[in-house]
């Protein structure tokens, strides 16, 4: 990442934080989709969090976590929606991974897909930031504020549990 693109988009300059959002865009859209299900609901979200990123980016206190910054304002702002969502119909909130996600191994997507929807919320967080967005562990760490030991035992219960379900698949 360029770091001068960080320095000039805290000082004011909407070119070079609309250059750093658009070497962000697949992180942001795979993260916001691997927690929201509606498309709408997936746009609000990252809409309101560039908006807060964009009036709040003078509060980044080092330019180098400028994505894992990013990143934590979507995951709130999807948060935010879908406990809206929850108020508003309880049942009708259902989380999965991102629909771009391509997968090379033995198993078809649709299968990978429906094992993923099955894990813990903070499970399967932490696996779409780890496996699907490339994010080390000590940037899930700052994103979530959990310590890295605590990534990496949710990033070791996440492959147990699939491990386990798809096993099951199998049979």
């Amino acid at each position: 990442m360029n770091l001068e693109l960080v320095e000039k988009a805290k000082e004011g300059d909407e070119i070079s934080f609309n250059q750093l959002i658009e070497q962000n865009k697949y992180k942001i859209y795979k993260t916001a989709k691997s927690i929201l299900k509606d498309e709408d609901d997936v746009c609000d979200a990252i809409q309101e969090a560039l908006i807060r990123a964009y009036n709040n980016i003078n509060k980044l206190e080092k330019n180098e976590y400028f994505t894992t910054w990013i990143i934590r304002i979507v995951i709130n702002k999807c948060y935010d929606i879908a406990k809206a969502n929850q108020k508003k119909n309880p049942k009708v909130v259902e989380f999965k991974e991102a629909e771009t996600i391509q997968v090379y191994d033995k198993y078809n997507e649709s299968v990978l897909e429906q094992v993923l929807k099955k894990l813990d919320d903070d499970l399967k967080t932490v696996t779409v930031l780890y496996y699907y967005d490339d994010l080390a562990i000590k940037d899930i760490a700052k994103i979530l504020n959990i310590p890295g030991g605590t990534v990496k035992s949710k990033l070791s219960r996440a492959r147990n549990k699939l491990y386990e379900m798809l096993r099951e698949e199998e049979v």
